[in-house]
């Protein structure tokens, strides 16, 4: 007897505890509720049937409220409307429905197309888009840095979007991007510089080079791109660079002014490197080997007696001919976003006007950090980015190698280096090409 008593005292505890579970589970996890169905297809849950009413109510066809229905439930709590949106989602739960595909990325669906078919093909161009590599490079990889799939299933027909409208939304974030109309006297820098932009963020959002010539009433896109993808490729290459003649001097009394000894010359060095980019722009560069194929030979000028030195506010007059501004290793040439040239070097070594003129700015330039510009005249402008310090303000006239500012790493930099333009009736061009 005693042994049934004590079995029976801990079967009951279980049972009770067993029903305490239950009691809990019902009425803490789930809770009683309404669920508004569509056309017998259940659609959503509220708190109380006065907010399901209340929204019904509100709806402008009385046909349309013939096709709802309210029941009582049990729900989980976390699957239940609140009151001030319970219309806005009956509204989308009446909309007319359609076989379709989600795009999603990271399990956000982003964009609606007609098919799964049609979905995999906008994102195949995408990624053919951005798998185009130099003459000298080769694809290794490509794909996307997020998680993107393409899930069929039924969607409300007024969010499929037309080819056009997808592939502006994937690749600019909008359908409806600013548009600008090219007047006289425009070019890439004037168009950045006026709507608060960067000449790349313009290449990007319209297909086009840094050098391209602009037409007179050309649509040109001015919202900055926001792709709702990134796509990433590995490329290995190899190019041949310029090594920059270094300029000694040397002091000889018997000689009157300044005479050129022996002119320099650049030498050149093959480079191999790998490098990411996204969506088409370089992100980083590695190289991983570098050879000289030619030896610079350095500039050796005679100073004499009787020198007249270039003072500060003096100078402006253009040879026509570019120097290098600052000596050191090319770590990013011209290209594929890249609107000049990167020459790495010590931090706080000088920068010299690559040659004479007037400059019209000299300030910090958002992602150039401390910049100069610099006219030469005759369509030529240089500019020179991140500098450390500037030392020399707008409107001062400069010579040929006079030091303008400091090699730093300002703005959107990565480590100390010279960013160098070079433009020419308002476009980008090579520096390299106008060195000398």
């Amino acid at each position: 007897m005693e042994k049934f008593t004590k079995c029976w005292r801990y079967g009951g505890s279980a049972t009770l505890a067993l029903m305490i579970i239950i009691v809990v589970w019902c009425f803490g996890v789930r809770t009683p509720a309404y669920s508004i169905s569509v056309d017998g297809n259940k659609t959503l849950v509220v708190a109380s049937k006065a907010d399901a009413n209340q929204a019904i109510a509100q709806l402008p066809d009385s046909e349309i409220a013939a096709r709802i229905g309210i029941n009582r439930t049990f729900a989980d709590r976390r699957d239940v409307i609140a009151g001030d949106q319970v219309l806005a989602q009956l509204n989308l739960a009446l909309q007319p429905k359609v076989n379709g595909a989600s795009l999603l990325v990271n399990g956000q669906a982003v964009l609606y197309m007609e098919s799964k078919e049609l979905a995999q093909q906008l994102l195949d161009k995408l990624l053919q888009e951005h798998s185009k590599v130099a003459d000298d490079e080769n694809l290794v990889s490509v794909g996307f840095a997020e998680d993107v799939q393409v899930v069929e299933g039924i969607v409300v027909a007024a969010w499929i979007s037309s080819w056009d409208n997808a592939w502006s939304m994937i690749n600019l974030g909008t359908v409806t991007p600013q548009v600008y109309t090219v007047k006289e006297g425009d070019s890439l820098w004037s168009i950045a510089r006026a709507h608060d932009m960067y000449v790349t963020d313009i290449v990007a959002s319209n297909g086009i080079q840094e050098d391209s010539i602009l037409a007179l009433g050309q649509s040109i896109i001015l919202s900055k791109p926001t792709p709702l993808v990134t796509v990433v490729a590995q490329v290995e290459g190899n190019e041949t660079v310029p090594i920059p003649y270094q300029t000694i001097t040397e002091n000889d009394n018997s000689v009157n002014g300044i005479k050129v000894k022996t002119e320099g010359k650049n030498g050149e060095k093959f480079i191999a490197y790998t490098a990411t980019l996204r969506n088409g722009v370089v992100e980083s560069k590695n190289i991983i080997e570098e050879k000289v194929i030619k030896v610079a030979v350095d500039k050796v000028v005679v100073k004499g007696r009787s020198v007249q030195v270039a003072s500060r506010s003096g100078g402006g007059t253009s040879t026509g001919k570019l120097h290098w501004p600052v000596s050191g290793s090319i770590s990013q040439s011209f290209g594929r976003g890249h609107t000049g040239m990167d020459i790495a070097g010590a931090s706080g070594s000088a920068i010299g006007a690559a040659d004479g003129g007037t400059v019209t700015f000299a300030g910090w330039q958002g992602g150039y950090g401390n910049f100069i510009i610099i006219n030469h005249g005759n369509g030529i402008v240089t500019r020179y980015a991140h500098c450390s310090k500037l030392l020399v303000q707008k409107g001062q006239k400069v010579s040929q190698g006079q030091t303008i500012g400091l090699r730093g790493s300002t703005g959107r930099s990565t480590g100390p280096h010279l960013h160098f333009e070079v433009m020419v009736g308002g476009a980008f061009r090579n520096p390299i090409n106008y060195l000398r």
